[in-house]
């Protein structure tokens, strides 16, 4: 093998070890029966499908690094019956994020049009944070 291509080699490993160190950390749990448990909640009513949902996930991706320790951030899956009952029990739809309570009572239903600056500062309006 040539310097050059051991080079090459070495660049793709180096870019691929950041790549993956910069994805967020785990997935997002569906269990929406953890609304209402003794911690806020921030439920993104998602389908995998729609490019609305897709947005506001890596949207939810950047705001539930400084978040996570306080809130419990899930997914109503639209695709399983457990996220549509969820979803329709709380008039939702996909891109829709609602804040609840430690309670489980709902403080905010809207949509991220606001970017990463709008849902940190409903988070913190909305559950005290």
């Amino acid at each position: 093998m040539s310097k050059q291509s051991l080079i090459m080699l070495g660049v793709v490993l180096v870019a691929g070890v950041v790549i993956i160190a910069l994805l967020p950390k785990g997935g997002y749990d569906s269990d929406v029966s953890q609304v209402g448990q003794g911690t806020p909640a921030v439920v993104l009513a998602f389908e995998n499908y729609a490019p609305a949902s897709m947005d506001a996930m890596a949207l939810f991706d950047r705001v539930r690094r400084d978040y996570q320790d306080h809130v419990l951030f899930l997914v109503a899956d639209l695709g399983s019956p457990r996220g549509r009952t969820f979803a329709e029990r709380h008039q939702a739809f996909s891109g829709i994020v609602m804040t609840f309570r430690a309670d489980g009572s709902l403080v905010g239903r809207a949509m991220l049009e606001s970017g990463e600056a709008g849902l940190r500062e409903r988070l913190e309006r909305e559950l005290g944070l």
